[in-house]
């Protein structure tokens, strides 16, 4: 699976912390423009501002919205007059335990209705000095459609996709995901703040997808769940980050569940989580 396609310049910093660069955001910034950032440390050049009214923690967070503005997209090349809200950053060395860790942030929207906005993850095997060959191997992201006026909390597991050497990491987030990544124009007025952005995991939290047997999937009602140890717990979680259904029992009914693709983490008596994917139809 190759990488996403970025527009922007990107920043670098050091993989020495999970703990993004600047991932609270009280790092200053200075416009060069309204709305395009260039100095805030560890996230580089982007179409972003630092909001302080409100913020989740601190003083600050970080602001993305899709603008309507002729003389930006001059001035940029855009390619539009609607350009949306984005800023991403890279971190470069090696990362072992990429399957135990997961993307953490805080968040609130307001997406115009028609929109949608997002935050990704990519852990990368960047194979040679080539950026057009780099492969993901781990993902995780969510997707954020409508409103959400008060700031929460999501953590979303890292997802196997690929197999090579995990040296590079990219968060990636924006007001209108199909602008950002040239599908189509984004809808003006579309708004993502986040705050508190961190990758981070533990040493129990790994990647055992052989060792569970998730069936049927898809499937319409009830999920089981087969495990080569006994099981603890079992928790679903919608592609946003946030839980959606746990239990005790190696069965799960889904039907009240609206129809997509779930993760779901199984904790064993020994303290292994087993995750992976499944999809309600």
């Amino acid at each position: 699976m190759k990488k996403l396609l970025l527009v922007l310049c990107i920043g670098v910093g050091s993989m020495a912390s999970a703990q993004l660069v600047n991932g609270d955001f009280e790092g200053a910034a200075s416009p060069l423009l309204p709305g395009i950032a260039t100095d805030c440390p560890g996230w580089g050049p982007g179409l972003y501002t630092m909001e302080t009214t409100s913020p989740f923690a601190g003083t600050q967070s970080a602001k993305m919205t899709t603008i309507l503005d002729p003389a930006t997209n001059q001035l940029l090349g855009w390619g539009s007059d609607t350009i949306p809200g984005i800023m991403s950053q890279t971190v470069a060395g090696p990362m072992p335990n990429a399957a135990s860790m997961s993307l953490n942030f805080a968040y609130k929207y307001q997406v115009t209705p028609g929109d949608t906005a997002l935050i990704i993850c990519q852990v990368l095997d960047t194979m040679t000095a080539n950026p057009n060959d780099d492969v993901v191997l781990f993902q995780a992201y969510a997707v954020f459609a409508g409103t959400a006026n008060a700031w929460a909390t999501s953590s979303v597991p890292l997802q196997s996709v690929g197999a090579g050497t995990a040296n590079s990491v990219i968060v990636l987030a924006t007001s209108s995901m199909n602008a950002a990544f040239g599908i189509s124009n984004g809808l003006p007025g579309s708004t993502l703040w986040i705050d508190n952005v961190s990758l981070s995991g533990g040493a129990n939290v790994i990647e055992l997808a052989a060792e569970v047997n998730v069936f049927p999937n898809p499937t319409t009602d009830e999920l089981n769940f087969v495990a080569t140890e006994a099981i603890a717990a079992v928790q679903l979680y919608a592609m946003d980050g946030k839980m959606v259904m746990q239990g005790t029992e190696n069965k799960m009914n889904i039907s009240g569940l609206p129809n997509g693709i779930y993760h779901y983490n199984v904790t064993t008596v020994t303290g292994k989580v087993l995750k992976g994917k499944v999809s309600k139809i």
